[in-house]
């Protein structure tokens, strides 16, 4: 793992004397062509301007990735304004390539640690803590968001690495769109085309074999929350990846951001196209329930020409908790029903319930779409004296829907994922990952116990 110290080692230099050159567009140039060290030659430090947002773009390219990540740092450049700072922290494929640390401004991307020689594990939390602590330190703002470039495999952990997304679209000659195979269980192709059986998570890196399980990037995203923002939590925590808008993952991170955007569907290679992203701030600041629509928005705008299969949603993960708090209860009377029904027929319909609104990794169904087909099916339920569960049941998931209707502020989806609402959960017909039992939502709410008793009847 890396040191702590390791990432300030390759930032001393600009945390010494980088900061009295930000503002000053001939010195910037200068950092550009001639180096860091002659750039900032006879200034004294002075402070950044304080900025309406703070982006921080972690891309995790040490992967097969790589040849998309400057690409998205071009379009950066080109939405760059003047109410954002925007870093990046950049690792690429082989040892020769050092971690890089970008001040991104208007159509040009300026190198920050021209000497480092330090190449950084962006699998390692402490290197998310020092990136973000060190930018948040440095380029202060009202708002601050956290983008994680890389791929993703939702709540799942366990593995080393993830497959690029883009080999699971094939071209449709007929439409002239790109269409996603869906014979391929994605979790399962991780197993079958990585011999050294791929770990699942977010932000993995190639040359250090690791990547950020769900309890790393709670470590992390806590850390940042208490100590470089003094207790109060992002305004947005972006992911650039696939899989990631799942009720599990926004359970992690409703404790340390205001808002989640992620895409419940895998995403092409491409990812965001962020200077889309970036185009609201060409009429001023913006909020960040705003920012969140425009990510969404431009989503849309950007895969709707090329592919059916693409889905985008932005979460107020202020109002997680009370979605949480009725998924158990839902749980619970499903529980109940299973236990009370005549033959197999209640497993029976849930099992169809569920059929038709899962993604690419066939574990992951959609909740709005769960909740809706159980309501229409519940009365189809076979079981001994059942009127006033029913009854029970079925408030509490028209409750289910209106509280996720509340949560999802912006919502996206291309024609074949009609059925993607905006947030996904685990539910697998066969077998439970061991990896899901260390979840804290798996620990303290009764889906756990719902889908266990589900698969072993």
């Amino acid at each position: 793992m890396t040191n702590k110290l390791t990432i300030f080692k390759a930032l001393t230099l600009f945390l010494t004397t980088a900061q009295s050159s930000i503002a000053n567009t001939t010195d910037i140039l200068s950092v550009a062509q001639n180096g860091f060290h002659k750039a900032v030659e006879g200034h004294s430090p002075t402070s950044p301007t304080h900025k309406k947002w703070t982006i921080m773009v972690y891309i995790a390219a040490d992967n097969d990735l790589f040849y998309f990540a400057w690409n998205n740092i071009r379009q950066l450049a080109q939405g760059a304004n003047p109410h954002v700072n925007i870093i990046v922290y950049l690792n690429e494929p082989g040892a020769h390539k050092k971690t890089q640390f970008y001040l991104i401004e208007k159509n040009k991307a300026i190198l920050l640690n021209k000497d480092n020689q330090e190449k950084l594990d962006s699998g390692d939390p402490q290197t998310l803590i020092d990136f973000c602590s060190w930018t948040i330190k440095n380029f202060p703002a009202d708002d601050y968001f956290l983008d994680l470039w890389n791929h993703g495999t939702g709540i799942a952990d366990g593995r080393y690495k993830a497959i690029n997304p883009t080999t699971l679209f094939t071209f449709n000659p007929s439409t002239l769109m790109l269409e996603l195979d869906r014979d391929i269980r994605y979790l399962d192709f991780i197993d079958q085309v990585q011999q050294d059986k791929a770990q699942r998570g977010i932000c993995f890196d190639d040359s250090f074999k690791s990547y950020l399980s769900c309890q790393d990037l709670e470590l992390a995203l806590a850390t940042i929350s208490r100590d470089a923002l003094q207790g109060k939590r992002l305004s947005i925590i972006g992911m650039d990846a696939c899989l990631m808008a799942m009720i599990e993952v926004a359970n992690i991170c409703k404790k340390y951001a205001h808002i989640m955007v992620a895409s419940e569907e895998v995403e092409l290679g491409q990812g965001w196209r962020y200077d889309k992203v970036l185009e609201s701030f060409s009429r001023g600041p913006v909020g960040k329930e705003d920012f969140a629509k425009q990510i969404v928005n431009s989503y849309y705008d950007t895969y709707c020409n090329m592919t059916s299969d693409f889905t985008l949603s932005a979460i107020n993960l202020d109002h997680v908790t009370a979605l949480e708090y009725n998924v158990n209860e839902v749980s619970m009377l499903l529980l109940e029903c299973l236990q009370h029904q005549r033959g197999q027929s209640v497993k029976y319909i849930i099992r169809q319930c569920r059929r038709n609104i899962c993604f690419e990794e066939p574990s992951y169904v959609d909740l709005c779409s769960l909740y809706r087909k159980l309501l229409q099916s519940i009365d189809k339920f076979n079981m001994q004296g059942g009127e006033q569960l029913i009854a029970q049941l079925k408030a509490t998931l028209q409750e289910g829907i209106r509280l996720i209707s509340n949560s999802v502020i912006a919502n996206t989806c291309g024609s074949n994922l009609g059925h993607a609402q905006g947030l996904s959960i685990y539910f697998p017909e066969q077998q439970i990952i061991s990896s899901y039992q260390r979840t804290e939502f798996a620990q303290t709410n009764q889906w756990y116990n719902f889908i266990s008793h589900y698969i072993m009847l």
